[in-house]
């Protein structure tokens, strides 16, 4: 009988460690900024995202998704970035002031089914600290629906 609790609380164990590390999120993009530039846009305050993603949004991508975006296919490994900085204007111009915190899709259709085959993050400022909550995370999910492959935009040659 104790040799099928031990062996009943290792599969169970196990089964929970496998779990937790389905969610474990994406990690932070070290060296995301020697990436392929793939574009910068700027949201303006007419904007209704505007409050989440205000100001210059300068996106990066790792080999695969420079992949997705030359073919339209992205695959599983690929890792888009958007740094995202406000915006500091004069009379005479506009400028980059801090950064607000940087978005994160990575594509695995296996691991993230449940998500469109992407996981979406947020790390805060300059840290590796997580943002986003199962709702914020739904939320990005259903607005990239709307797209081809889930990605806005494409690569600018």
């Amino acid at each position: 009988m104790l040799t099928l609790i031990v062996a009943g609380t290792i599969v169970l164990s196990s089964y929970v460690s496998e779990e937790k590390t389905l969610d474990d999120g994406i990690p932070y993009p070290e060296g995301y900024r020697s990436w392929t530039h793939v574009k910068t846009h700027i949201v303006r305050p007419h904007n209704p995202a505007f409050k989440i993603v205000g100001g210059f949004n300068h996106v990066y991508a790792n080999r695969e998704a420079m992949i997705g975006y030359r073919t339209g296919k992205f695959p599983n490994g690929s890792i888009i970035v958007s740094d995202v900085i406000h915006v500091n204007e004069d009379s005479l111009s506009t400028k980059e002031a801090e950064r607000m915190h940087i978005d994160v899709m990575m594509r695995d259709s296996l691991k993230y089914n449940d998500f469109g085959g992407w996981r979406f993050e947020t790390f805060d400022k300059n840290t590796a600290n997580r943002m986003l909550t199962i709702d914020a995370r739904t939320a990005c999910t259903n607005c990239h629906k709307k797209t081809a492959d889930m990605v806005f935009g494409n690569y600018r040659d």
